[in-house]
């Protein structure tokens, strides 16, 4: 079974039974986050599980949205809605008979054929990902998988030699690397198991070239190198592999992979080897995603969240714990963190981190205080994303609900980048 539609069941239930938002515990005081609009995306389901994609096209900013629908309803699709208003410019609906919890795969964007734009990425139950124009949704490309998509694509260039490759993880534990001047795939490893975290690309042996790594809900993580041939493989302590993160963590001229499991273990694997840098032991349902200097000591942390709503940022080099603060009271099913980003233009950087009960959360990056917040009374099942989609500078903020509901949300006070 997916583990991570079993904690998204076990958060619903919680939100239920517990009748509604759960207080907040923070450290020193907090402001509000400014709604800059609510899209008009909301559909029946109540548990879209899937972040968007958000940046500028040709001057231009768009916000990509996966939209989940009930069981053979026409509710399933992906919008692309705009940046400044949150109206839906275009939209590329999922069949009725496909349309499920699962219609469209988080989605992402990247310049996959080299022509200086982005294009846009997205898989979906149609078990395909689509290669689209991000400004008027034209169908670029259609990649067939052996199952529907799960993860988000990712566009990348392993063998340095300027042909980029898309690639995919289906849920069936397939590994596939696409070119934009291929019909098929360019090489294509089937694994055994499934696969529902996000995969990584980076230098982990040091060579000066990407690889690619995958975790397993089976267990496992396995590093690719641009031929699609095995580096390594090793297990994950037993436990399944449920989010991950990439950065050179070491200080060792090549990346590390951290996984979060389902039982709720940390760990950063050697790029190099597989073996552990660190492991420890957070609450059940860890997760992890934003790996970066936050605190600006040129060393990077690990933002890590968990069942017991703690938000942790973690030393990268060791996996001790820098700060924790607990975002909301009692056990519920977290998010991951976004990545790190500036929200008010001051050149410090917070975290985002969003509760299962709807409230959203900026933390001080270097100190874990919570120094705004958002509350929407929907439940909330995926990470935001943060993107400049206004070209201001700075970032905003972008939170699919369980409703299907996009908000977008800034500092109330970015122009001066003081609260």
């Amino acid at each position: 079974m997916d583990m991570r539609i079993a904690a998204v069941a076990a958060a619903v239930t919680l939100v239920v039974v517990g009748g509604g938002f759960a207080a907040t515990t923070v450290l020193g005081g907090s402001g509000d986050l400014a709604v800059r609009w609510t899209s008009d995306t909301a559909t029946s389901i109540g548990a879209n599980h899937h972040a968007a994609a958000a940046g500028r096209v040709d001057g231009a900013g768009y916000v990509f949205a996966p939209v989940s629908g009930a069981g053979g309803s026409d509710e399933c699709r992906l919008a692309a809605l705009d940046g400044a208003t949150g109206d839906t410019r275009w939209r590329d609906p999922v069949p009725a008979e496909v349309c499920t919890l699962h219609s469209v795969a988080d989605p992402a964007m990247g310049d996959f054929d080299g022509d200086g734009s982005p294009e846009l990425l997205a898989g979906s139950t149609t078990e395909e990902v689509v290669v689209y124009d991000p400004a008027t949704g034209t169908v670029e490309n259609q990649f067939p998988l052996d199952t529907y998509a799960y993860t988000r694509p990712v566009v990348a260039d392993l063998g340095g030699d300027g042909q980029r490759e898309a690639l995919v993880v289906d849920a069936g534990a397939t590994v596939f690397a696409f070119r934009a001047d291929g019909d098929g795939p360019a090489w294509r490893h089937a694994l055994d198991g499934n696969a529902y975290a996000p995969p990584g690309v980076g230098d982990f042996t040091g060579d000066g070239t990407d690889e690619f790594a995958v975790g397993l809900g089976t267990d496992r993580v396995v590093l690719f190198d641009a031929g699609g041939d095995i580096v390594w493989e090793r297990d994950a302590f037993g436990e399944s592999v449920s989010w991950t993160g990439t950065a050179n963590v070491a200080g060792d001229g090549a990346a590390e992979f951290v996984v979060a499991t389902t039982a709720g273990t940390v760990a950063a694997l050697d790029g190099r080897t597989g073996e552990t840098v660190w492991k420890r032991s957070v609450d059940e349902y860890a997760t992890v995603r934003a790996v970066a200097d936050g605190d600006g000591d040129g060393h990077p942390e690990v933002y890590v969240t968990a069942r017991d709503q703690q938000v942790r940022a973690l030393d990268g080099a060791t996996g001790d714990t820098e700060w924790s603060v607990e975002v909301a009271a009692g056990d519920a099913q977290m998010m991951p963190p976004a990545s790190v980003g500036d929200l008010d233009g001051d050149g410090d950087r917070e975290v985002v981190a969003v509760t299962n009960a709807g409230r959203v959360h900026v933390l001080d990056a270097a100190s874990g205080r919570v120094v705004a917040t958002y509350e929407r009374d929907v439940s909330v099942f995926t990470h935001p994303t943060l993107a400049d989609t206004d070209g201001d500078g700075d970032d905003e903020v972008f939170v699919v609900y369980g409703d299907g509901v996009v908000v977008s949300l800034d500092d109330e006070d970015d122009e001066d980048g003081v609260r």
